[in-house]
């Protein structure tokens, strides 16, 4: 019974010393694995980084294309106007030239029914 009981304390006392190197392997892997995971997610939060640019830069030189055709549309904007202040003149001096003819017209209706009236006069005496 001396013997089992030796042995008992004896397993005992030896399991922490067994424990100790076991722990300090798994410490060393929890460790490496720890520094992967690290390294990982710094080249992760790198890659992010260089896409946030890279679509910080796209966004950059669409808005300098939306300002560029925001100028373009005001600039052909801006010739529709003069065009159409320019139709709107000749549009006014067709209407004068037309209220002209309809008064020459007018007149020479005019004329007309007066040289109508003097034929008749110099007919009938």
């Amino acid at each position: 019974m001396k013997f089992v009981t030796l042995a008992a304390i004896a397993a005992l006392t030896a399991t922490p010393v067994l424990a100790d190197p076991v722990a300090r392997e798994q410490a060393k892997a929890d460790l490496h694995q720890a520094r992967a995971d690290a390294t990982k997610a710094q080249i992760q939060k790198e890659d992010a980084q260089a896409e946030a640019n890279a679509n910080a830069a796209d966004a950059a030189s669409a808005q300098a294309q939306a300002n560029a055709a925001k100028t373009d549309a005001s600039a052909s904007q801006a010739q529709a106007d003069t065009a159409q202040a320019a139709a709107d003149a000749a549009a006014a001096q067709a209407n004068n030239a037309q209220a002209r003819a309809d008064v020459a017209t007018a007149q020479r209706n005019n004329a007309l029914d007066r040289a109508a009236d003097a034929h008749a006069a110099v007919k009938n005496n």
